[in-house]
C-alpha cells in the first residue's frame, strides 16, 4: 500500500542550528529521490516560522503536488534573495555610519522591549524640519546606498526633495524591510508633513513603489485626516482671539 503524502499545507517545519532558525521542508520527489528545502536562516523562531507559512501558501493555487512543491521552492529561494539583499542594505549602513563623525551618528537599532524606530522618531516631534538642501551639497550615492539611505529615511524631518535625490540615486523603494519597521510609502503616508505628504507619495509611486489595497485605504483615510485638520487650523485662525465673552458684564 502506498504511503500516504503529507498535504504541502502541513509540509515542513522549523530546523534550529548554532543559535539560528530556518524553514526546513523536506520530501520525495515522483522518481523518490529524497528533497529538502530550506529558507533563510533567522535569528528568531518567529521569523523562520512566518517564512514556512510563506513558503506553504506559496503552493495554495497549483493544480498538482509537482507544481506545488516547485511553487514552494521557488518562494524559498525569494525569501533567501530577499534576506540576502536586507543583510546587503544593513552591512552598507554600518560601513557609511562607520565613516560619519559620532556625532553625526543616528543609531537606528533595536533594543529589546523598545518601540520600532519609526514610531520613536514621531512621538511628540516639534522641531522644524532642516531647510531644502541644494543639490551641490548632498552626496553622490550609488543605488546600494541609497537604497539604505532610504531605509532609514523620516518623513518628518526631510524634504520632497531629499526624497527625490534618494530615488533619482536609484533607491529601491520596494526593499526588504526589517522585523518592526514599515514601507517607505507607509512611513510617508503615515508621518509626512501635511503639506509634504501627496508630493512624498507621487515621488514614490513615480519610481514604481508598490500600493496595496491597504495602501490605498490608508492614504485616503491620511486625506480625509488632513482635510478636517486644515478646516479646524482656519476655523481657529478666525476666532477672534481677544474676545471675552465676560466683558459686557453678567448678570447673576
Amino acid at each position: 500500500m502506498p504511503r500516504q503524502k503529507t498535504p504541502l499545507s502541513e509540509l515542513g517545519s522549523i530546523y534550529a542550528y548554532h543559535g539560528e532558525h530556518c524553514a526546513h521542508l523536506q520530501f520525495r520527489e515522483p522518481a523518490d529521490k529524497k528533497t529538502d528545502i530550506y529558507g533563510p536562516s533567522r535569528k528568531t523562531e518567529e521569523q523562520a516560522q512566518k517564512d514556512l507559512e510563506e513558503i506553504r501558501k506559496a503552493a495554495e493555487k497549483a493544480e498538482t503536488r509537482e507544481e506545488g512543491l516547485e511553487m514552494m521552492r521557488d518562494e524559498a529561494q525569494r525569501l533567501k534573495n530577499s534576506a540576502q539583499y536586507e543583510a546587503e542594505i544593513q552591512e552598507t549602513l554600518q560601513r557609511m555610519d562607520s565613516m560619519m563623525d559620532e556625532s553625526d551618528y543616528e543609531d537606528d537599532d533595536m533594543s529589546e522591549g523598545s518601540d520600532p524606530p519609526w514610531i520613536e522618531e514621531y512621538t511628540e516631534y516639534t522641531e522644524e524640519p532642516p531647510q531644502e538642501s541644494q543639490a551641490a551639497d548632498r552626496p553622490t550615492l550609488s543605488p546600494m546606498e541609497a537604497t539604505a539611505e532610504l531605509s532609514r529615511f523620516r518623513p518628518l524631518r526631510s524634504t520632497p526633495s531629499d526624497l527625490k535625490h534618494l530615488l533619482e540615486a536609484r533607491a529601491d523603494p520596494n526593499m526588504p524591510v526589517k522585523p518592526g519597521d514599515i514601507s517607505p510609502l507607509r512611513k510617508v503616508m503615515s508621518f509626512a508633513k501635511m503639506d509634504h505628504v501627496a508630493e512624498m507619495r507621487d515621488l514614490l509611486l513615480q519610481y514604481d513603489a508598490n500600493e496595496s489595497d491597504e495602501d490605498r485605504a490608508r492614504w485616503e483615510l491620511r486625506r480625509r485626516a488632513d482635510f478636517c485638520e486644515r478646516i479646524r487650523i482656519n476655523n481657529y485662525n478666525n476666532i477672534d482671539k481677544d474676545y471675552d465673552p465676560l466683558s459686557g458684564g453678567v448678570e447673576y
